[in-house]
């Protein structure tokens, strides 16, 4: 983005690859929150006129947006109109096999945590909890939702192919199941399986609609609240605590873990879907641990810690279960 110099020794060099990243997630996240794809999407190539009015801006800021956008292959400029360019094409809109535009709308909020982090390190948490801001911009819960929604899409064949039930499970307890992903592949997979799914309200906004279209109002049912405290219920054949455990505590974490494994029936199971810390750090786990901090105050755990967590709990056998993806599977046998 940025080539400060042509000098091959400073190749890589902070302005070059930390400002020209800054200005890249800038201009895409702001893109997608002003709407550029979606209405050259739904609207066709425009002209930097057609473009500023379609999204109800200016023009000089809309083609600063829009040409850094270009350069990076995102849109295209020709003959005077932007249009959406073939990265647009393959990743954004409905038209894509994967829409990631929820991604870019939770990058543009999370700028916004990120931009709090050196004080969160000076205090050893951040001000304000993802939650506590979502109450004060539940836009931002929904836009996180929408994101996780299609993540676990790259990977939900996966996990359901990869999840052990035991024999004749009847009744899924999906803690922080939000989007209903997994309890809808699942149902789906095993026709005698029915789940609850417990979340925040923000978080099961648009997850009653995709259960009706689903055909699976009648086996899969929504309970809007906190996992954190209280009776989760009994009789469960397997509990998914899927890509939650990062975003608390160890006490909670383990608090959560043991009334889960209360809730499980005799030879029940408890599934946890994590990215697992390692004995060094990795590229991707050390990103992720780092936003979790900022996000949450929290971070990402090793495969001792969660094994503990279940076998401190009663839980008799744990195995680990590898994924084509960052995650892994850490389940528990009661």
């Amino acid at each position: 983005m940025f080539q400060t110099t042509t000098d091959a020794e400073l190749t890589g060099n902070p302005i070059d690859e930390v400002i020209g990243s800054t200005i890249r997630y800038a201009a895409l996240t702001t893109a997608a929150k002003l709407g550029v794809f979606a209405v050259l999407e739904d609207g066709g190539p425009k002209t930097l006129d057609e473009l500023a009015a379609a999204i109800g801006a200016g023009t000089d800021g809309t083609r600063a947006v829009a040409d850094v956008a270009a350069v990076l292959g995102w849109l295209t400029l020709e003959d005077g109109r932007y249009r959406n360019g073939p990265l647009a094409e393959r990743w954004l809109g409905k038209d894509a096999e994967f829409d990631f535009t929820p991604a870019l709308l939770w990058a543009y909020e999370l700028t916004n945590v990120l931009w709090e982090l050196p004080q969160a390190v000076r205090d050893g948490k951040p001000a304000q909890s993802l939650w506590e801001r979502w109450a004060d911009n539940p836009g931002a819960g929904r836009d996180f939702a929408a994101y996780m929604k299609v993540k676990s899409r790259l990977t939900v064949d996966a996990i359901v192919d990869a999840v052990p039930l035991p024999d004749g499970a009847r009744r899924l307890l999906d803690l922080g199941g939000s989007h209903g992903l997994h309890s809808l592949a699942m149902c789906r997979r095993h026709p005698g399986l029915s789940a609850t799914i417990l979340d925040l309200p923000e978080a099961l906004a648009d997850t009653g609609t995709a259960i009706e279209q689903a055909g699976l109002a009648d086996r899969i049912t929504l309970q809007r609240g906190s996992f954190l405290s209280g009776d989760l219920g009994s009789g469960y054949d397997v509990v998914f605590l899927f890509e939650i455990v990062h975003n608390h505590t160890d006490a909670e974490n383990r608090d959560l873990i043991a009334r889960a494994a209360k809730a499980l029936r005799p030879g029940g199971r408890i599934a946890i879907l994590e990215d697992v810390r390692g004995e060094r750090p990795e590229p991707h786990n050390a990103a992720f641990s780092l936003a979790m901090y900022a996000c949450s105050g929290d971070r990402t755990y090793s495969l001792p810690e969660i094994s503990g967590w279940l076998t401190d709990a009663g839980l008799k056998t744990v195995e680990r279960i590898s994924l084509p993806s960052s995650v892994s599977l850490v389940v528990g046998s009661k």
